[in-house]
């Protein structure tokens, strides 16, 4: 069992100790461990190896983290959430119920789905390029600790105010994919998204493929129509608005750095990078679902 030891403002680490003696009461042996900054292959695999199940205790920025290592190591994962959106947990409906848990570990079945890597860093939900990650570098920047919904509020006014919409180039998988416009960008590896807006409803989470969702806009005025459009779920209904399916796919800003982020996350890479290139590893995950029985 891993804990992020700043989600939910240290909630996650304060229950961690609850939930090891849960567990141990019900007859499970478990190590519990702090995740670390690094790559995870540095701290987890080692702790990993010969284990049943890995519970993940944070966000969905500790749970791709973990993802890969349990790719690696072929232990099957489940999450108890403790982030901001927690888009894992929602997606395959886990949540921080004990007795559930239990259930899920004792009688759980397994599912592999598909990890996304986004210039060699992992997501499981999805892989933005527009407003939202503008925002999600704005609060990165000015994060000293743990955070919540509100902590968006002041990066989210500072880039309503500023963010404009850069053209970009796209590939899928090697063939152009002709944009209209300047807009925004979402590649969806489940349907989940921040705020239930889930932009790429038809994206399905182990078929070796990677939905993009183009919006043109030019500022933030046009950002707000199509999340309205995406909450009410028809931002499909519009011509403007692109689909398409690939395994790997290439964004260049030209000569303008390209941001973006995953799963709520800005990258590690201390630069920002001109030519983004996102691919998808097919049914490499190991995930403990509920049994349908």
């Amino acid at each position: 069992m891993i804990f992020n030891p700043i989600s939910g403002g240290g909630k996650a680490a304060a229950a961690s100790v609850g939930v090891e003696r849960s567990l141990e009461s019900a007859g499970f042996e478990v190590r519990r461990l702090a995740t670390e900054p690094g790559p995870s292959e540095q701290w987890l695999d080692a702790p990993l190896a010969g284990r049943d199940a890995l519970v993940v205790m944070g966000g969905d920025g500790a749970v791709r983290t973990a993802a890969m290592s349990a790719g690696r190591v072929g232990v099957p994962m489940c999450n108890l959430p403790f982030g901001t959106e927690n888009l894992f947990a929602r997606h395959f409906d886990m949540s921080r119920d004990g007795p559930a848990l239990i259930e899920r570990l004792r009688g759980g079945c397994v599912r592999s789905v598909d990890l996304g890597l986004v210039n060699g860093e992992p997501f499981l939900a999805m892989c933005s390029i527009g407003f939202d990650a503008a925002v999600v570098h704005d609060l990165a920047g000015a994060r000293t600790g743990a955070i919540s919904k509100f902590s968006y509020a002041k990066p989210i006014f500072r880039q309503v105010l500023s963010w404009r919409a850069a053209p970009l180039e796209v590939e899928l998988d090697g063939s152009p994919w002709r944009l209209p416009s300047p807009g925004f960008l979402v590649v969806g590896n489940t349907r989940r998204y921040a705020a239930h807006l889930d932009p790429a409803p038809m994206a399905v989470d182990d078929d070796g493929l990677l939905d993009a969702c183009f919006f043109p806009c030019k500022s933030s005025i046009g950002v707000s129509m199509w999340a309205v459009r995406c909450w009410l779920g028809q931002q499909f209904r519009a011509s403007r608005a692109m689909h398409g399916r690939a395994r790997s796919i290439v964004v260049n800003g030209g000569d303008r750095p390209v941001r973006y982020q995953m799963d709520g996350d800005r990258p590690c890479a201390t630069h920002d990078a001109v030519v983004v290139r996102m691919e998808v590893r097919r049914q490499v995950v190991p995930i403990l679902v509920r049994s349908e029985k």
